[in-house]
């Protein structure tokens, strides 16, 4: 029998019918005024089969034939969406230059965000691409998060990984609200199971057993499929073996009855949009509130370890009530399967590190971890593991709060400086990638050299472009920012406002040094901006306990903080899918691929030194996270560079630093 999902997928069904009818009806003018072969329904249905080239042009077709201008728009929309899906980039950018994202309602907004991104990876690798477009998280919206894993599942096919394809579109399966979408991802993924079948690569082939259940059983379906049976007998008791192996499993919805003409389909196991498809299993589970800390404390990074090692012990001491005192691993010398089987051994319940990227990626490339692991820095080619989490002082995360900040100020078209090299690249990147999302443009960019003090080449170039840009963009250390201000201030720019990440200030207040970038707004972590309450006091008592340690190092002695914030929420099960954590160096939101990204708050130079303007908040996070939720000032914010620094830093919601419970 053919058995379809229920519970909420019902209830959204339901919810979703009704909101395409209604479009229907204010794009046709009524019921049945619109013929069935016209191009809209032609798209509509080119586009539920995964012909989005035919669905893009039919949906250009359709905007060049309606009549009234919602109409037109709202193809076009369509259409730009279809071609950035078919990786046609040229013509999805034509068909979306002219929408404009505040006119569209928070799906459509959502859905526009997506085709932006698709059309940025367009040209790239397509490792590249999957790097640049992260999986959904749970409040995405469903037409959104399908959409994702489509494309996430085009790319590992075209990068000849078919198994990971499988399980993408596996993923692509839970977010799906229509019926029909639903038999023809179902057909898709088995049509693709059989030619990786075809490739030698079975349910136990050693690829397939780092995928997720659901996709070995698909390849074990696929698998039968191919076999030659002396009887139908036979090929229905390996049909029977096969459910027994994978109960519940999507096949039974359609494919069963379909493909192999079998009658005994049974109910397929009920997955709730959101939930993963594991890669390798469940998470492994906490077993005792043992927590240690892996850091290489000699060699290069000695000085950065022992800072977060001070933030991480002097956050037990204010904050572990009830939980035995961490244990600190030299990791500098210990291979990752050396750290794992010792953290074993010492019933170790949650491990923290280790610090720097290559130990990182030994860590996340074990096939498994019989603790939950908190590495101490990123890596964007990391295995996602179940219980693997990557916290850091990323970059990419300033870019963006920087941009987040920018387009709440009302500002919609930018320039930007960034050091020549990898890092500037990244920055640049991160910026570019969340200011369009937000509806802004780069208008150009220009290179500098980081070990030069004449900038004037760069800044010229870039300011070709002045008259048409409402900021100007600046990665840069201190020293460089100071010059870079100095040298715009020269070339008649002193007016372009100069909006930058936490990298141009040192941390330590220096009114003499610093008086070059008065009115500079940058981002920083509540630990450096806050002015009160209970961020006011501990920094005091670090100051009393550790000294120059806790000042030279601040953001570093943060990161170790947070470190032992995570981990303790972890120890407690609440980490994985509770609400953003205020931390000291952000707002902490935990991604679906276990990346955990700070929001930061936003400070100006007055006179020398910086003041805050406003605190990150856990609903920057709710925003940020979300493809959803539009993130315009239609949403009623006030522009942060004009209103008054009403929170800064002084006890904050959902504290927690303000007792040792």
């Amino acid at each position: 029998m053919t058995v379809f999902k229920s519970g909420l997928r019902a209830v959204m069904i339901v919810a979703a019918a009704a909101t395409m009818a209604g479009c229907a009806s204010q794009m046709s003018g009524g019921p049945n005024q619109r013929p069935a072969g016209n191009p809209a329904d032609i798209a509509a249905r080119a586009a539920m089969t995964g012909d989005y080239q035919k669905a893009a042009q039919q949906y250009i077709q359709a905007a060049g034939q309606a009549s009234q201008p919602d109409q037109q728009r709202q193809y076009r929309l369509e259409a730009g969406l279809a071609a950035a899906q078919a990786g046609d980039a040229q013509t999805a950018q034509q068909m979306l230059s002219s929408i404009q994202p505040a006119t569209l309602n928070k799906t459509d907004q959502a859905r526009y965000n997506l085709a932006q991104r698709e059309i940025e990876i367009a040209d790239l690798s397509p490792d590249q691409a999957l790097a640049r477009l992260p999986r959904p998280a749970r409040n995405t919206a469903p037409e959104v998060a399908q959409r994702v894993w489509e494309k996430r599942a085009e790319l590992h096919f075209a990068n000849n990984e078919p198994v990971q394809g499988i399980q993408a579109l596996a993923q692509r399966d839970v977010w799906l609200m229509d019926d029909r979408a639903l038999r023809n991802n179902d057909d898709r993924i088995y049509d693709k199971a059989l030619d990786t079948i075809a490739l030698g690569l079975g349910p136990d082939s050693r690829v397939a057993q780092n995928a997720g259940q659901t996709t070995r059983g698909w390849l074990a379906l696929a698998q039968i499929g191919q076999s030659q049976f002396s009887s139908r007998q036979d090929r229905d008791q390996a049909l029977a073996d096969w459910q027994s192996q994978y109960p519940g499993h999507p096949a039974n919805r359609t494919v069963l009855t379909e493909r192999f003409n079998y009658a005994g389909a049974t109910e397929v196991t009920e997955q709730e949009p959101g939930d993963m498809l594991s890669s390798t299993g469940p998470a492994p589970q906490v077993t005792s509130d043992q927590i240690a800390l892996a850091l290489p404390m000699n060699g290069r990074f000695q000085n950065a370890a022992q800072a977060i090692r001070d933030g991480f012990m002097f956050a037990y001491q204010n904050n572990g009530r009830g939980l035995p005192k961490p244990i600190i691993y030299q990791s500098g010398t210990m291979p990752a399967q050396q750290l794992a089987s010792q953290a074993q051994m010492d019933n170790v319940g949650v491990l923290v590190g280790p610090l720097d990227k290559s130990k990182v990626a030994e860590m996340s490339r074990l096939q498994s971890l019989p603790m939950p692991e908190i590495a101490l820095n990123s890596i964007e080619d990391a295995k996602q593991r179940p219980g693997f989490y990557q916290f850091g002082l990323s970059p990419e995360d300033e870019a963006e709060s920087t941009a987040a900040h920018a387009e709440r100020t009302g500002y919609s078209h930018a320039l930007a400086l960034v050091p020549r090299g990898d890092w500037g690249n990244r920055v640049l990147d991160a910026f570019r990638r969340s200011f369009k999302a937000r509806g802004g443009q780069l208008v150009d960019y220009q290179s500098y050299n980081a070990d030069s003090h004449d900038h004037s080449q760069a800044i010229q170039a870039v300011l070709k472009n002045q008259g048409s840009a409402d900021f100007i963009f600046v990665a840069a250390q201190p020293t460089q920012a100071r010059l870079i201000r100095s040298q715009l201030k020269y070339y008649r720019a002193a007016d372009l406002p100069m909006l930058t990440t936490s990298h141009a200030f040192s941390g330590t207040v220096d009114a003499a040094q610093d008086i070059d970038l008065n009115g500079v707004h940058f981002v920083d972590m509540p630990w450096l901006l806050g002015q009160g309450g209970t961020i006011a006091r501990l920094r005091s008592e670090a100051k009393a306990a550790y000294g120059r340690e806790a000042q030279s190092y601040a953001r570093l002695f943060a990161m170790g903080m947070d470190a032992w914030l995570l981990a303790r929420r972890l120890d407690q099960g609440d980490l994985p899918d509770q609400d953003p954590i205020e931390g000291m160096t952000g707002v902490l939101s935990v991604q679906p691929d276990g990346h955990i990204k700070r929001y930061l708050g936003w400070a100006v130079f007055r006179n020398g030194r910086p003041q805050t303007v406003s605190m990150p908040s856990v609903d920057d996070a709710r925003i940020g996270d979300s493809y959803s939720e539009p993130t315009t000032s239609s949403r009623g914010l006030q522009s942060p560079l004009q209103q008054a620094p009403n929170n800064q830093g002084g006890d904050r919601n959902n504290d927690p630093w303000s007792s040792s419970d």
